[in-house]
């Protein structure tokens, strides 16, 4: 018998080995796990003395019967087929809840949002081990956790990601069915983010800091969203072309080619090369909360609020770039070969068309020091 601390209280539990009774009545040893209910080391150790004790009585009783059973079937009272047979079942290997990101991996990377997704998934529910997920905990998890009406969204990107490691680790768990498959997704109204205009974001760039300053600049010449122009390295700069991995599309290794407008490379060509990372020369860090904030107080600071167009974000320069795009004749698959997109009518998922993508290079400079007093 041994004493283990389990679960979120620190709950003593103690282990031990018996023989159980099949329902076809063979015996098999088996190691049962009590949960003591007390976290005090003392208290447990006189319930685990207690428990052994009644283990070693029902032992004995059972070696006792056994044993008459032998007699009985020696002087011919009893047939031989009566004497049990004590088998010993093979240990089921269980998968914990916390190695579901490793083991999803050995057959396809998981994202970051999804690695994250999981960890709180993990941190949040009262399991763990993958067995013990049923459809309804599952379900209660998105329930309490974004169940409200608003938060349709949300509750459809958690089971999604959450599905999706489940279903990759459904052979390692033993299991047969994935708990999160069967929930059906929510129905939501989506809100869409509106272009900034060009005077807005001469009024952004004049109001940012870096390396926010910077960063908006490159993101409206090629409507990179944040994680991508954050992430920009010296290495994949090759003349006036950068190559970049945007991070939703991290999972399918498809990258994308951007001819850096003449605007864009006369600003790199100011900055330090500290690192590999473009950004690096700046000094910030992308996890502090003030880093998370700062852009959508600078939009509050300015008076730039959502609209019936659509909400703002830094996204807006993604969907501000491809309004500029349509203006001056860009070609739809050069723009979709930039932006990553996937067009809805053609195969072509990614466009290389570097003569065509140039064209965004021939778009009008803005003049950064105009900027209207509002």
């Amino acid at each position: 018998m041994a004493l283990r601390k389990r679960g979120k209280k620190g709950y003593y539990s103690a282990y031990f080995r018996t023989v159980k009774a099949r329902p076809d009545g063979t015996l098999k040893y088996a190691t049962v796990t009590v949960n003591l209910g007390t976290s005090d080391l003392r208290t447990a150790r006189a319930l685990e003395a207690e428990l052994m004790a009644k283990n070693e009585a029902a032992r004995l009783h059972q070696r006792a019967q056994a044993h008459m059973i032998k007699l009985e079937i020696a002087s011919g009272h009893r047939p031989p087929e009566d004497l049990p047979v004590i088998t010993r079942d093979k240990k089921r290997k269980r998968l914990r809840l916390a190695d579901g990101v490793a083991t999803a991996e050995k057959y396809r990377e998981v994202s970051a949002t999804s690695r994250k997704l999981w960890n709180r998934f993990v941190r949040t529910v009262q399991c763990s081990f993958f067995d013990e997920v049923t459809a309804e905990i599952a379900f209660d998890y998105l329930q309490q956790n974004f169940g409200d009406p608003d938060r349709g969204k949300s509750f459809n990107n958690n089971k999604s990601a959450l599905s999706g490691i489940f279903r990759f680790c459904l052979v390692d768990a033993g299991m047969s069915e994935n708990p999160f498959a069967v929930i059906p997704v929510r129905r939501f109204v989506s809100e869409h983010q509106r272009p900034f205009t060009e005077d807005e974001f001469i009024r952004i760039h004049a109001a940012a800091k870096e390396p926010w300053k910077t960063a908006v600049l490159i993101a409206w010449h090629t409507g990179m969203r944040e994680e991508t122009v954050f992430n920009l390295r010296w290495s994949n700069l090759a003349g006036d072309v950068i190559t970049a991995l945007p991070g939703k599309t991290a999972r399918y290794g498809r990258e994308v080619e951007v001819p850096l407008h003449p605007q864009v490379m006369e600003r790199l060509s100011e900055l330090p090369k500290v690192d590999d990372y473009i950004f690096g020369c700046f000094q910030f860090s992308k996890k502090s909360s003030s880093f998370r904030q700062y852009f959508g107080k600078l939009l509050d600071s300015l008076g730039i609020v959502a609209n019936r167009q659509g909400i703002v974000n830094f996204n807006c320069f993604r969907d501000s770039f491809i309004t500029r795009c349509d203006e001056y004749g860009v070609p739809r698959h050069a723009t979709r070969g930039i932006v990553g997109q996937v067009s809805d009518d053609t195969t072509d998922l990614y466009s290389h068309d570097l003569v065509s993508a140039r064209r965004i290079q021939q778009l009008p400079w803005v003049n950064l020091n105009k900027v209207e007093k509002k």
